[in-house]
């Protein structure tokens, strides 16, 4: 699962240095945590970050600022978790905070630790990704460095090689009365609702943790008796993209009014998203592939008119 759309919120750390903030990671942090609490449902712990990572550009919008510092991001995290009746896994949330620039001299099993202790990825790619990260700290003569560095560096080989390792995806969690999918179903209009039969759209229930609309969008159903042979451009496409949008929307509004709420943040999953360019837009390369899915993600959303808060590839 590749993240291909979010709004960057800088972090602020106690030595000076900054990052972006990666909800993949901070997720990351909390399944670790809930591991070691004993508690097998770490599924909480993406749900948690993207409610982390949403109050943040709320916060951040609202207030003009551009940055935050971990500490309330920590902060806000142990409050959610507390709240949320999980205070042994936020005792060990806490516990898992390694400060930036205590990295101290770099060598690669140092490197693996960190990254295997930071990232949730298997043990095979998180050994690759750490034999590349030595490798760039090497070149460039860092001997000691921020442990943000390390992470920065880690995101960009994760990224260059984003079809091999998968990003988390949003869970699909209990969901609330009256949010169930089959519940929404039966309010659409049948226009509308014949994109959800056919697949094109899949909805999801309302998380108990963080409210919000999951869309699965799948564009290879519209090609269905598509005349026109690949390569085809996004000018093509635009009919068949611009009445999925407004499906979309629909289901969106329904969805609204169904939890009577109507600022719930929407996150689209567009499923099968690499394998619709491959056929249709003759992406072959990996980097190709990418950008293409990116244009398009780009392309459908600007015709959306509920806007999403994440949009994710798989």
């Amino acid at each position: 699962m590749i993240e291909v759309s979010s709004n960057s919120v800088s972090i602020l750390y106690p030595d000076g240095t900054s990052a972006v903030f990666d909800a993949a990671e901070l997720s990351s942090r909390i399944a670790k945590s809930c591991i070691s609490a004993g508690m097998p449902d770490s599924w909480i712990a993406e749900d948690i970050a993207l409610s982390v990572e949403f109050a943040l550009q709320t916060q951040l919008l609202n207030s003009g600022e551009k940055s935050v510092h971990a500490s309330e991001i920590d902060s806000c995290v142990v409050s959610v978790l507390e709240d949320t009746g999980y205070a042994e896994v936020a005792e060990k949330f806490l516990a898992t905070g390694r400060g930036p620039g205590d990295f101290g001299k770099v060598s690669q099993s140092d490197v693996l630790d960190f990254l295997s202790a930071k990232l949730k990825i298997s043990p095979q790619e998180v050994k690759a990704l750490a034999v590349k990260v030595t490798g760039a700290m090497h070149a460039i003569k860092a001997e000691k460095c921020s442990t943000r560095l390390v992470m920065e560096l880690a995101r960009h080989f994760r990224e260059a090689d984003a079809d091999h390792l998968p990003v988390s995806a949003p869970p699909r969690m209990n969901t609330l009365s009256p949010s169930a999918p089959e519940e929404i179903l039966v309010q659409l209009p049948e226009e509308c609702r014949r994109y959800v039969e056919n697949k094109v759209l899949t909805l999801h229930g309302v998380s108990s943790l963080f409210k919000s609309i999951r869309l699965d969008i799948d564009f290879n159903p519209l090609m269905k008796d598509f005349e026109l042979a690949a390569p085809v451009t996004e000018l093509l496409l635009a009919p068949r993209l611009m009445a999925c949008a407004e499906a979309a929307d629909c289901v969106c509004r329904t969805m609204q009014e169904c939890c009577g709420r109507k600022d719930l943040p929407l996150i689209i999953t567009l499923v099968n998203a690499n394998d619709f360019v491959k056929r249709w837009m003759l992406c072959e390369e990996a980097d190709s592939v990418t950008r293409c899915t990116k244009n398009l993600s780009d392309y459908f959303c600007s015709m959306l008119k509920i806007k999403p808060f994440k949009i994710f590839s798989r």
